[in-house]
């Protein structure tokens, strides 16, 4: 938390051995939980953070004895989001597993992972109302619509080397997804080379030539009629790459609304399941020593439809 006086001048912060290996823009948000994430990197961009004197970019990654410039935060500064009552009910109820290092949860549909200018709220935000501000931090993220395992880390040591597993291909991830139309058995890995194209809220991946590679398996699970229920397991963790890569085969997911088919969204929509069909099913790692597997049941309303359908 910040230092009396900090947010009205210019202050110095020196990083301690406890902070070591956090990215730039994650410190911050740590240290100010109420500044606006936008806020946090236009600080950067414009260079009123500067790490042992000089410029610095969001995702580098501090030292211990680094000394890290600050601004006067004060104009930018509000208080801690207030999350209502149902959400932190709803995340309160949703742990899958916990232990010294990780807090895991069943993470529902329709909240962010984060606030910002989207969103006055988000589940790191419930999770510090409900256990502490500095209970837990994320490890990773999902999209606000996407349901399912999420990873939080008690302490730096834990954050890093869940981190680290991920960048190494040491964390693996599987998806249930729905798709329209009959998926080819043939079918079962998709590589694509992915560009995030726009801005904020209005961004999209694009299939380019030349772009961040990634890769997709994919295994049918159940056909229904005019659609195929899948699971999916990612090689590598792009932004969107579940839905882009089912999308760019002919299958779009259910309910996605930025890479989707509006046809077999309104007949999911009729058959009364609202969002996306999209959902973390299972989780494993290791760490320390030890192997961590952790399963999410399918929502209730993903369980209903595929009755249903």
């Amino acid at each position: 938390m910040p230092h009396d006086g900090d947010s009205h001048r210019v202050h110095f912060v020196t990083i301690e051995g406890t902070d070591a290996g956090q990215r730039v823009d994650n410190f911050l948000r740590k240290r100010y939980p109420g500044l606006p994430k936008s806020r946090v990197y236009q600080m950067v961009r414009r260079g009123e953070v500067r790490l042992n004197r000089k410029r610095v970019t969001a995702t580098v990654r501090l030292s211990a004895g680094d000394l890290l410039r600050l601004p006067p935060i004060v104009a930018a500064a509000r208080e801690d989001s207030e999350v209502p009552l149902y959400w932190r009910e709803r995340i309160a109820r949703s742990v899958l597993y916990e232990d010294g290092d990780f807090l895991i949860l069943d993470k529902p549909a329709g909240i962010a992972v984060h606030g910002g200018s989207a969103c006055r709220f988000g589940v790191i935000d419930a999770v510090r109302r409900i256990w502490g501000a500095e209970y837990a931090e994320l490890a990773h993220r999902l999209d606000r619509e996407t349901s399912g395992v999420l990873v939080l880390g008690k302490n730096r040591r834990a954050l890093a080397g869940f981190q680290a597993s991920m960048k190494n291909s040491g964390v693996e991830k599987r998806y249930w997804i729905l798709v329209s139309g009959a998926w080819d058995r043939k079918v079962t890995e998709v590589g694509l080379h992915l560009e995030k194209i726009g801005r904020g809220g209005q961004h999209r991946m694009a299939v380019v030539q030349e772009g961040r590679y990634a890769r997709t398996y994919f295994r049918i699970v159940r056909r229904l009629t005019g659609a195929t229920l899948l699971e999916a397991l990612l090689d590598t963790g792009r932004t969107h790459q579940i839905r882009v890569s089912a999308a760019s085969v002919g299958h779009p997911v259910a309910g996605d609304r930025k890479y989707g088919d509006p046809g077999f969204n309104q007949q999911v929509r009729a058959n009364r399941f609202r969002g996306m069909f999209l959902h973390a099913g299972k989780i494993d790692f290791s760490y320390d020593g030890r192997r961590i597997s952790v399963q999410a049941p399918l929502p209730q309303a993903a369980r209903q439809l595929l009755d249903d359908w």
